[in-house]
């Protein structure tokens, strides 16, 4: 299968005055056309940072060090800001986690919806405003007409995050990068959308990046899985690998603390004690360590990132064939 995106050994730091934190280290994946990948972890581990990175949105403090980002056959590492302008929301667009901070509470919609199709397109106005309500018909909203003049705060929650969404495709782009999209929404809205983002990645072959951490999420919608932990890869396996057979003690821990189904005294969660550590950067073996319930002395030097076998799996854990 052909890879769209390829992130190869991605070093991202930030600067705080003298100090300096490097805040996800050594991270290497791919998307393959098509594809649903999903990047998993608590908060804290990474995730949003790396995908930050591809769209080149880090801020000031921010930098990518070292490594690749190869998006199509091109390399994005080292661009100026026009030349990402040119790529970002035309090829790759973002939809972020609270459609109410990500929309303009002083304009409509449809100014909004119009300036995000007229700066990817040579359309005319006229035209710009049919595609608009087409896109955000496409989502599953109606009266689009009337959509177009309404203001983000007279929406709801399920409605504002559709409207991203349909501002997302307004540039017919190859790679859609999802950040807990369905964050404050409610379980019925949260599957809606989460069903309408598979729909279009059927429906329009484009691949999809969905950072979460909900499990659930991840067994539903994935393809392949990328397990982050304190700003490092800790496992990537195909979906149906990873929960049949995970190897990191993290992954392990993550999907013990899934609420199940059945009788109550059958039904035992397990949580996984303590947090991630603050200054990972710093931790020369495994980041996971101190709260690893397999933990032995060889944790705290450095792990390597391996391939179990001859399956489509990685671990960053010395000892996963013990496990």
């Amino acid at each position: 299968m052909t890879s769209l995106l390829e992130v190869k050994n991605l070093e991202v730091s930030f600067r705080n005055g003298k100090d300096v934190f490097t805040g996800v280290s050594d991270v290497t994946f791919h998307v393959n056309k098509g594809e649903i990948l999903c990047i998993v972890g608590e908060s804290g581990s990474g995730k949003s940072i790396t995908t930050l990175s591809v769209m080149g949105l880090l801020g000031k403090n921010g930098a990518v060090e070292n490594g690749s980002i190869l998006f199509d056959g091109v390399e994005l590492f080292g661009k100026s800001e026009k030349e990402l302008d040119n790529i970002r929301g035309s090829k790759i667009a973002m939809i972020f986690q609270d459609a109410l901070t990500s929309l303009n509470p002083v304009f409509t919609i449809g100014n909004q919806m119009l300036e995000a199709i007229l700066s990817h397109s040579k359309l005319s106005k006229k035209e710009a405003e049919e595609k608009a309500k087409y896109l955000l018909g496409k989502v599953g909203l109606s009266d689009t007409e009337a959509l177009l003049k309404k203001y983000p705060h007279t929406l709801s929650g399920g409605m504002r995050q559709r409207v991203m969404i349909a501002m997302a495709l307004a540039g017919e782009p190859k790679l859609l990068i999802a950040d807990e999209p369905t964050t404050a929404l409610d379980v019925t809205i949260q599957a809606q959308i989460m069903e309408l983002l598979k729909d279009l990645n059927k429906e329009l072959d484009m691949s999809v990046i969905l950072i979460t951490h909900d499990m659930g999420v991840v067994a539903e919608m994935a393809d392949r899985v990328l397990v982050m932990y304190a700003g490092e890869v800790v496992e990537e396996a195909p979906v149906n690998v990873l929960f049949h057979s995970p190897g990191h003690p993290y992954t392990k821990a993550l999907l013990r603390s899934i609420p199940g189904a059945g009788k109550e005294e059958e039904i035992k969660l397990v949580p996984i004690e303590g947090t991630v550590p603050e200054d990972y950067d710093r931790i020369e073996g495994c980041r996971f360590l101190n709260r690893c319930t397999f933990a032995e002395k060889d944790c705290a030097l450095f792990q390597d990132f391996r391939q179990n076998g001859e399956e489509e799996q990685f671990i960053r854990c010395w000892k996963y064939d013990k496990l």
